[in-house]
Formats: C-alpha cells, structure tokens, sequence
C-alpha cells in the first residue's frame, strides 16, 4: 500500500479527523511502518489471521489516533520522554515517530523475537531517519530501574493492575496512560489498585473517531505519591490477582 492509498483509507475510515491528520503527520514514516509490519507479519506473524488482514485499521491508525489525541491534549511534547512498555513491535508507541514534533522515545518489551526485527529496521532500514529518538529496550517493566515522564501500555497488563507494573517507571507527577477498550467495571477496585501504587485518575480521554474497530478511551493517571508499602508487588503475585479477578 502505497502512501496516496494510506491516506485515502484513513480519510474513508476517519473523515472527520483526516483534515487535521493530513497537515500534522509524517506519512513517509507512517507508509514505512505500515509496509515494515506487513512484510514481517507475513515472515514471522505479529498477528492473528483475522488481524493479519486489518493491519491498518486496527493496528497502525487505532495507535496512531492514540498518540495523537495525547499529544492535542498537552501531555506529550518533543520534549516529552515516554516510554512503551509492552509494545511488541512498536504498538502503540512508534506512533508517535509519525507524528511531527515527536518525543523522545523508549520501547521496551521482554520479548526479543518481535521488538528486534522493528530496531534493526530504524538502526539500518526504512526507519532510520527516527534512529537518533527512539531506544529500544530488552527488559520486564517491572525489573528495568528508570524514569519517564510519561509511560503508555496498549496489552500489557489487565488494567488496573497495569498501574501496579509500571509504577517505579513513572516519574513523581509524571503519568501513566493506559490505551483501553470498555471500562473497567468495579469502580472500588479500580480506586484501591491506583492508590495503593500512587496513582490519581485525572482524566478520561473517549476516542469516538475509533468506533469503527470498537470503544476506545484512554485513563490518564497522575503519580501523585509513592506506592503505599508493600507495593508494588513481586509479579507472580499481580499475576495470581489478575486470574482471580477475570474468573
């Protein structure tokens, strides 16, 4: 698909959004992207087969709208330093590459086989000209020791308990900023995960330009204190959380 295609599917698939898209995006960047996840989808598989065929709908512009939306809205700046955590190859963060004026960026995921194939692509590829603004880190969130202004998650992590993992990344008043379909249900729960890893609900961010691939939102979550003690907790024990919460 070329980059005249691309952007034709994202005016059919977002007319209302395509204007301001079309003047704030890179899509050289964006076409490359695209085309980088479906050659190595069809070498390796990044994605499911239903999803295999919707890679850009579903994959590229849901993260791309995303990182827009954090970026109309102030929380993310060039000189913003955010971090992925989770991401696979590149999903939701390198979207923000697309975008002009983007930030400094780390991706990070424990998983080598698909974050590898997406570094040697922006250090000797298509992508290198964003080289000099993206690390790409090998490592669990909860055991990488750093800081970031701002960290975001697409499928790590069940939410809340995402706040428990990413806690000890994010910077004292920076923010977490967890990409989320239907909202979580159980409000006191919700409330007494975030507090206990020192976290307040500042915002709630709807996306309605998504509704073609399903609801989508986004949390934004302040860390306004340290975790409470005892927290956060070794991973199995958020893990055995998770389970019994979802049946």
């Amino acid at each position: 698909m070329s980059e005249s295609d691309i952007k034709l599917e994202v005016k059919k698939l977002s007319p209302h959004l395509f204007p301001e898209l079309e003047t704030e995006l890179n899509w050289d960047i964006l076409e490359k992207y695209f085309q980088f996840l479906q050659r190595e989808n069809e070498r390796g598989g990044f994605f499911s087969k239903n999803d295999s065929e919707r890679i850009l709908d579903r994959h590229i512009l849901d993260s791309l709208i995303f990182c827009w939306k954090l970026m109309k809205t102030g929380f993310v700046s060039r000189e913003t330093v955010v971090a992925d955590i989770g991401t696979g190859p590149g999903l939701p963060g390198f979207l923000f590459m697309v975008l002009k004026n983007a930030p400094f960026l780390y991706l990070i995921d424990s998983q080598k086989r698909k974050l590898a194939l997406l570094e040697t692509e922006v250090r000797h590829g298509k992508l290198s000209e964003v080289s000099e603004r993206v690390e790409f880190v090998y490592a669990r969130a909860e055991e990488f020791q750093a800081e970031f202004d701002l960290i975001c998650t697409r499928a790590m992590v069940p939410y809340p308990y995402v706040a428990e993992v990413a806690t000890l990344l994010v910077k004292q008043n920076g923010y977490l900023c967890p990409f989320l379909a239907q909202e979580y249900p159980d409000k006191a729960m919700e409330r007494e995960v975030l507090l206990n890893n020192g976290f307040t609900l500042k915002k709630e961010i709807p996306i309605p330009e998504l509704d073609f691939v399903g609801k989508r939102h986004i949390k934004i979550l302040q860390k306004t204190s340290k975790p409470r003690q005892g927290f956060p907790r070794e991973w199995k024990e958020i893990v055995k959380e998770t389970k019994n919460k979802n049946g």
